[in-house]
């Protein structure tokens, strides 16, 4: 399906023109003088923008790029005097210069979306890479945090537990995303888990589509309490959506031993099992493991 394409320009024979070579080409076209465009301002939905070279129309670019910065905009310059003429401060992915010849038009406007998906993808890379870099340094902070509470609970006697949450369907849930929406859900789903869980509680992200909560002083059965509450509440964010998590808990009760492998692992076991029953719910870890404290 072809993009919406805006073209800002106060020549109504010019409008008429562009707009029908682009819808020739199968474009839908929204044409507006630059001052009522300037006043209605929106980058939504365009795949590319045509805007007449000048003052105003680098004015509008500006407001255009500072709703989509990756909004990608071809300036017009209705012959080569006004092409040539003053400084350049559209910052424009490429020049239309009349004569406007529709196979000119056309590749124009196919070339800049090019452009602009181009890059879009390499800011959701980013936003990606950057993902994945405070992931790690989440995860390191959760082993800190863990190895800390550990030794408390052996030394004051006191539970700690994990859990370990889990978007159900995650391949059909992502696949309709861009990577930049999939990070977003799940950085909307560590805000409802923070939201929801004690301030001495630690959330962060652990794996692509996975978060864990890390619960200081609570037994195995409370976190399955605290686990079943936080994946109603996911539910319960925007039921149109249809995005439910899974969970699985695991502790460790004090007086003997647990690693992080070990409730990384048992709380990973009771996930599987709660997606196997459907998804949607909690399922806790049986047995709990009581062995030697190691963190790693």
């Amino acid at each position: 399906m072809a993009a919406r394409i805006l073209v800002a320009e106060d020549s109504v024979p010019v409008n008429a023109a562009l707009r029908r070579a682009l819808e020739g080409a199968g474009y839908t076209v929204d044409a507006l003088p630059l001052a009522e465009t300037l006043r209605s301002v929106t980058a939504a939905g365009y795949g590319a923008a045509i805007v007449h070279r000048g003052r105003l129309g680098a004015e509008l670019v500006r407001a255009l790029r500072g709703l989509d910065p990756h909004l990608p905009v071809i300036q017009l310059a209705l012959d080569e005097e006004e092409a040539a003429s003053g400084p350049d401060e559209m910052d424009a992915e490429g020049t239309l210069v009349g004569p406007l010849a529709a196979p000119a038009v056309v590749g124009a406007v196919r070339m800049a979306e090019r452009l602009g998906r181009a890059a879009r993808h390499a800011a959701e890379l980013e936003v990606a890479a950057e993902r994945r870099r405070e992931s790690a340094q989440d995860l390191a902070l959760l082993k800190r945090m863990l190895l800390l509470e550990v030794k408390r609970s052996r030394r004051y006697g006191y539970p700690v537990s994990l859990g370990l949450f889990a978007v159900d369907r995650w391949g059909e849930v992502a696949s309709g995303l861009a990577p930049s929406g999939a990070a977003a859900l799940l950085a909307e789903l560590l805000t409802v888990l923070t939201s929801s869980v004690r301030e001495i509680d630690l959330a962060v992200p652990f794996d692509e589509d996975r978060l864990v909560v890390l619960m200081p002083h609570t037994r195995v059965e409370g976190a399955l309490r605290v686990a079943t509450r936080l994946v109603a509440r996911v539910k319960e964010r925007d039921a149109a959506s249809r995005v439910t998590v899974s969970a699985g808990v695991a502790g460790y009760a004090g007086g003997g031993t647990v690693s992080f492998g070990a409730l990384v692992k048992d709380a990973a076991a009771a996930l599987s099992r709660a997606r196997a029953a459907g998804g949607d719910r909690a399922e806790a870890a049986e047995p709990a493991r009581r062995d030697r404290v190691v963190i790693g």
